[in-house]
């Protein structure tokens, strides 16, 4: 399993990672300091690297559960530690769970380990938690915590930035290094977690309009990209180039220039730009919108099929949402796509779209109905103002 989000990969553990951890084992121990260090400290003096080799390779030969609780986290191809979780009690303990138990509705316990102190900064765990909390959401865990202690000032920061709350303090039962602490546990509030995602998927991405002709090469790259165009295949129209089967469309270099002047001539109700990782500076998509047939603009947004599933659709819209109404003041926004498409429809709703209509379009010779969803600029200032507020 792996789960791409934002720049950073959830995955599960590979064979080369046992290396890792026998060297944050032995080594590079500082993460020890921080991480339930009245139990961790004490467990490394009783380290044995060959034991626990054996014991790794035992597991990773064993059939893996449906949902994960553990997996393995890099950031820019680097393994840097992992994030797990475990159940826990009514009381708020930790619990074994039972096999007659049901997983979903218990409450669960989400932590993070980043061994490597060069990532201990620049956010990669606030995208590693983000990340792994919305595993569980979407796999229907929903009653999440996590747990520290009062020391772990890094930690706890982390979990209110989230979304958690603070609902259990056991004072004074944390020892560590001839100091005592607060046993602390933090409860999930769903509500602040989706106000903080929305708010680091958006802030993670910018737009970027073409500047050059040259600058179309990566608009060739996603239209040659079957995986990229799936969504395009099959339906009943006809223009140069265009491949039914993959949904491809030809863009020789040839087409470039007439291409770039009609994308970056911004008029009214009209816009085009590539959307861009403000991290890294890669292309990852574009989005548009052009007038539509009635007093409305009609969007579309297209992501590069390596960076789909990481949270940037909904921030994609969101940019494009925010160019359409407060940079041209537009009076609607339209998109139009099949029902089976449940993440697209999901997407659009978390950005306010509300569905105004069906339509028909033969898709491989068969009629397929769509979805029509508009967001007007009365709803989209309205929704604006109860976010700030």
């Amino acid at each position: 399993m792996q789960i791409p989000y934002l720049n950073i990969l959830l995955r599960d553990m590979e064979e080369r990672d046992i290396d890792d951890e026998i060297r944050w084992n032995t080594a590079e121990t500082d993460w020890a300091l921080w991480d339930a260090p009245w139990e961790t400290l004490e467990d490394l003096k009783n380290f044995d690297p060959e034991k626990h080799r054996a014991e790794e390779l035992e597991w990773l030969a064993k059939p893996k559960p449906d949902h994960r609780l553990s997996l393995e986290l890099e950031a820019n191809g680097v393994h840097i530690g992992s994030v797990s979780s475990y159940c826990l009690d009514e009381n708020l303990d930790w619990k074994a769970l039972k096999s007659e138990d049901d997983r979903k509705s218990q409450r669960w316990a989400v932590g993070i380990e980043i061994c490597d102190s060069a990532y201990w900064s620049n956010g990669w765990g606030t995208c590693a938690l983000t990340a792994y909390i919305r595993y569980h959401l979407s796999a229907g865990y929903t009653d999440l915590y996590t747990q520290t202690w009062s020391g772990n000032t890094r930690m706890i920061r982390l979990a209110e930035k989230l979304g958690f709350r603070e609902c259990r303090r056991l004072p004074g039962v944390r020892q560590v290094r001839d100091g005592t602490y607060d046993a602390l546990t933090f409860r999930l509030d769903r509500a602040a977690f989706a106000r903080h995602r929305e708010r680091l998927e958006n802030g993670s991405l910018e737009l970027c309009v073409p500047q050059t002709v040259a600058d179309m090469s990566f608009r060739r790259e996603m239209m040659e990209d079957p995986d990229t165009m799936a969504y395009n295949a099959g339906w009943a129209v006809s223009y140069p180039g265009y491949h039914p089967d993959t949904g491809c469309i030809d863009f020789p270099e040839s087409a470039w220039e007439a291409d770039f002047a009609r994308l970056t001539r911004q008029g009214p109700g009209q816009f085009y730009a590539y959307l861009r990782e403000k991290s890294t500076g890669t292309l990852i998509g574009e989005v548009s919108f052009h007038p539509g047939e009635g007093p409305w603009a009609e969007l579309g947004v297209v992501l590069h099929a390596p960076y789909k599933g990481r949270g940037y659709g909904r921030a994609a819209l969101e940019l494009l949402a925010r160019r359409a109404f407060e940079g041209q003041d537009l009076p609607a926004l339209r998109n139009t796509f099949e029902p089976a498409r449940a993440a697209a429809l999901a997407i659009h709703k978390a950005v306010g779209f509300r569905e105004v209509g069906r339509d028909t379009m033969d898709r491989f010779g068969k009629p397929q109905e769509l979805l029509v969803l508009e967001l007007t600029r009365e709803e989209y200032w309205k929704r604006r103002k109860d976010r700030d507020n």
